[in-house]
């Protein structure tokens, strides 16, 4: 997977007024979000070592709360966007689905 050119199309499909407040974070924001997932991926053998298709199923569920949680992790001071970080890892889920 390319992921310069799966962001590229996340931020042209992301609706700039839903996230006009964090437009300016969102490459970074989606990003993380994709690195995140690719990780959630590995460990869980969507993927296997070589990024190719594992033997499991994805669980969007438990993407969700993977990704959702290792954000909230590495950004501990932002508690005040969790809502809006959620809403935009929501669409991210949407659009990811659609993507791949």
């Amino acid at each position: 997977m390319d992921t310069q050119q799966n962001l590229e199309w996340l931020l042209k499909e992301m609706s700039s007024k839903e996230f006009r407040a964090i437009k300016d974070r969102l490459p970074d924001i989606l990003g993380s979000f994709l690195a995140y997932d690719l990780h959630f991926m590995r460990l869980t053998g969507v993927l296997d070592e070589n990024g190719e298709a594992g033997e499991n199923e994805y669980d969007e569920d438990e993407a969700f709360e993977f990704i959702y949680d290792a954000w909230l992790s590495d950004h501990p001071g932002e508690e005040d966007d969790d809502m809006l970080i959620a809403s935009v890892l929501n669409r991210y889920m949407e659009l990811q689905a659609e993507y791949l």
